[in-house]
């Protein structure tokens, strides 16, 4: 696909999405291929087919659309400010890491049974709109002085729609203990 802005390919495993500045752009991605949006502005982007893994880095008030779960079940985000991330009804990602970004919000229609867990380390802002009466959900209440710690946060969603919250630390041995 040649000629097509925007797009880069990077290997047969990997298609990066770059610096694509407004409007609205969809790509159908193949199943054995992660995308990367990588220094994208003002765009709403979708992921309309089966991809291996979605990642995120330095987006500005942007929005993901993920319409199918990645076979990696993983969604990453890195470096974003003003990021919507919309995980279709059905969509089940097992792990979302959210690192050193602000104001990112993931949409979900059941968060029980579409997000497994959401890591982030320093953050502001980060929330999970529940939708309908439930509404927004802020994670980042447990850092007093926001972008400022030396641990990770976990948190787990539970049946009555909120979220467990707990911070975890990585030992000498790089294995994590929660607290």
């Amino acid at each position: 696909m040649a000629g097509l802005p925007g797009l880069n390919f990077s290997g047969p495993s990997r298609k990066t999405v770059q610096d694509l500045t407004e409007g609205e752009h969809e790509f159908n991605i193949r199943p054995n291929e992660s995308v990367y949006f990588i220094n994208c502005s003002d765009s709403t982007l979708s992921v309309n087919s089966r991809s291996a893994k979605v990642s995120a880095e330095n987006l500005k008030n942007c929005t993901i659309n993920v319409k199918y779960t990645p076979l990696t079940s993983f969604v990453e985000i890195v470096n974003c400010d003003g990021l919507h991330v919309h995980l279709a009804e059905g969509v089940s990602v097992n792990t979302i890491t959210i690192d050193g970004s602000d104001h990112v919000t993931i949409h979900v229609v059941n968060a029980q049974e579409q997000v497994s867990g959401i890591w982030w380390h320093k953050v502001s802002k980060v929330y999970v709109d529940r939708g309908g009466e439930q509404g927004l959900f802020l994670l980042d209440k447990l850092e007093e002085n926001n972008k400022i710690t030396m641990f990770q946060h976990v948190c787990k969603p539970q049946p009555d729609g909120t979220f467990s919250k707990e911070p975890v630390m990585r030992d000498e041995k790089n294995r994590i203990a929660t607290n």
